[in-house]
């Protein structure tokens, strides 16, 4: 079959004929990365060129353009100038929104009005960043798969009663979860799938009625668990498995674990926070911390691998049913945070997929090139919230297209032409394949999820060109004032008229609300109300999980040289899977 861009593939088949393993030094952070065979070969697949930047700053990129969903702003719309709904985009910002239900509604506006011309004589990054500042954006970027009452949701479908939580699908009666999938009637989440009835869990499955766990499966009215399997009514406890009625590990009749756990007010902040404390130094002191977590993944390299083949530098991946169809990992290199993708590289929460390169946020997209937000769609090339469309390059904001570039239509065959001259020109220059810079960003990088991952300073941000936000989003200056270390130490003092009150977090000093839904949970599950900003809940959640990198130093136990995501730094006592099991299971 004749190449549709022939100029462009025998320019990159010339940079990549010779192409061999070796080691490059990062054009952003100055830092050595290696290109392995297999790299190359994924080069060759996606058509691409080998990247110029490190794999921790290409991801930095990426997560870069993914808003940190628990800081939203008061916005114009565009479409509704005298209305001003919560953004994740600022009021300052360059970057024009709509309402997010106004931007989905294919019968109020459409994005090729912002469409203009590529002009040869001018980079074609310029242009895309010109109309990306033209082309109003989602308030609150999500989906538009059956929300119901779910409007503060990003990134999104299948929800109902969710708010202020994102990255979530299938998900009801959820407060300020993000990366959930299948939870229900829970709060304070990040990653968890089939939860029911649970608060501050991290990295957990099949839970049910259970507070302050982590690396947890299918436990059971529990209190503060790290790393256990099918436990039921246990508190402070690590690596147990198949156990009930534990207390710090010590195991309790039944009469005496209800009895040791009545003399606990664990409505009381003060009480709770003597025990959280208690039980860190408890992981710290017991817990044997296993290398990586994987689970039917077959020659892969990873953590937090489950169901997935060829995988190699990949966290977070999960094979899931979702709806009807069950989704694996396959073939994939250097990315976070998938679900369902094949033949990829560079993925940064994404599924399902195939053969995408430097995206963030798609989902039922194939062969997608350096997009954000990109769903059901065909061979889409640096787009932006694009929907159902084939065959574009440099858009924003179509729905139902083929052949747009920058949101201006072309014939089919005028369009590969066009792709053609800009793709040579592109590599020649050598930015083709790479994302965004910094600076192109809709965010803040403070944020962003990038400042999880990848954290800076204001001074480390600007000098690489990214936006910083001084301050913080004025919200609910209008009501009464309460310091959040002035709150009833007891959740069974807490009077309903805290809901017309703004809580000055007492670690930021940021005001925030609680709802009558978290009240009503706070008091059927005895948890204190909470005096720190829900935003703080969630970076506390991130501190906890490991971050996207691989060490490789030996056991604890044995001494063999293992792969592991637990920074060396802590010193813990992180095993192999070989002694883990012998030890644990």
């Amino acid at each position: 079959m004749p190449s549709k861009t022939p100029k462009f593939d025998a320019a990159l088949d010339e940079i990549l004929k010779d192409l061999k393993p070796h080691t490059r030094k990062c054009k952003q952070c100055a830092g050595d990365f290696e290109i392995f065979k297999e790299d190359i070969e994924f080069y060759h697949k996606l058509r691409v060129p080998p990247p110029s930047e490190c794999p921790t700053c290409r991801m930095q990129k990426r997560m870069a353009m993914m808003a940190n969903i628990l800081r939203f702003y008061k916005k114009k719309c565009e479409a509704h100038p005298d209305e001003f709904p919560f953004a994740q985009i600022d009021e300052i910002s360059p970057h024009k929104i709509f309402d997010t239900n106004y931007w989905w509604n294919p019968d109020a506006w459409d994005a090729k009005e912002f469409g203009r011309m590529y002009n040869p004589d001018q980079s074609f990054m310029e242009q895309l960043d010109s109309l990306l500042k033209d082309a109003p954006h989602m308030a609150i970027a999500r989906y538009n798969k059956q929300m119901v009452n779910s409007d503060y949701t990003a990134d999104s479908m299948y929800c109902k009663n969710v708010y202020i939580s994102s990255t979530i699908g299938l998900c009801e009666d959820v407060h300020y979860g993000v990366w959930a999938v299948y939870a229900k009637d829970s709060m304070d989440l990040l990653r968890v799938n089939q939860i029911e009835n649970c608060y501050d869990a991290v990295d957990s499955a099949h839970c049910y009625n259970s507070q302050y766990i982590q690396n947890c499966e299918n436990c059971i009215d529990s209190y503060f668990l790290f790393d256990c399997h099918n436990c039921q009514e246990c508190f402070g406890c690590v690596n147990l498995r198949n156990k009930k009625y534990c207390f710090f590990n010590e195991q309790l009749s039944r009469e005496e674990y209800k009895k040791r756990l009545s003399e606990i007010n664990i409505g009381s902040r003060k009480t709770r926070d003597e025990y959280r404390k208690k039980f860190q130094e408890f992981i710290k002191q017991r817990a044997i911390y296993k290398a990586i977590t994987m689970k039917r993944a077959p020659n892969s390299i990873g953590d937090q691998l489950n169901g997935c083949k060829n995988c190699f530098q990949v966290f977070n991946a999960e094979s899931v049913k979702f709806i009807l169809t069950f989704y694996k990992n396959a073939n994939v290199r250097w990315s976070q945070d998938i679900v369902g993708a094949n033949d990829c590289m560079d993925l940064t929460i994404f599924g399902p997929g195939e053969l995408c390169y430097n995206v963030i946020e798609g989902a039922q997209a194939n062969k997608a090139i350096a997009s954000y937000f990109v769903s059901q769609s065909i061979e889409l090339e640096y787009c932006f919230e694009c929907s159902d469309c084939k065959y574009c390059f440099g858009c924003s904001g179509l729905k139902k297209k083929q052949y747009y570039i920058l949101n201006q239509p072309y014939s089919e065959s005028e369009y590969w032409k066009k792709v053609d001259e800009i793709k040579t020109k592109m590599l020649r220059e050598g930015t083709y394949g790479e994302f965004l810079r910094l600076e192109n960003s809709f965010f803040y990088y403070n944020d962003t999820y990038a400042q999880m991952s990848v954290p800076l300073d204001e001074n480390s941000a600007r000098t690489l060109g990214a936006k910083w936000r001084v301050g913080e989003p004025i919200m609910h200056s209008d009501l009464e004032k309460i310091n959040g270390d002035q709150l009833p130490d007891d959740i069974a003092d807490v009077k309903d008229d805290i809901l017309k009150k703004a809580i000055v977090c007492s670690e930021t000093g940021r005001l925030f609300q609680i709802t009558q839904w978290e009240l009503n949970f706070y008091r059927k599950h005895g948890i204190p109300a909470p005096d720190k900003h829900y935003q703080v809940r969630l970076f506390e959640r991130f501190q906890r999980k490991n971050p996207y990198r691989l060490w490789k130093y030996p056991c604890s136990n044995c001494g063999q040289e293992m792969h592991t995501s637990y920074d060396p730094a802590k010193k813990l006592k992180v095993y192999c899977e070989a002694c883990y099991l012998k030890e644990v299971v």
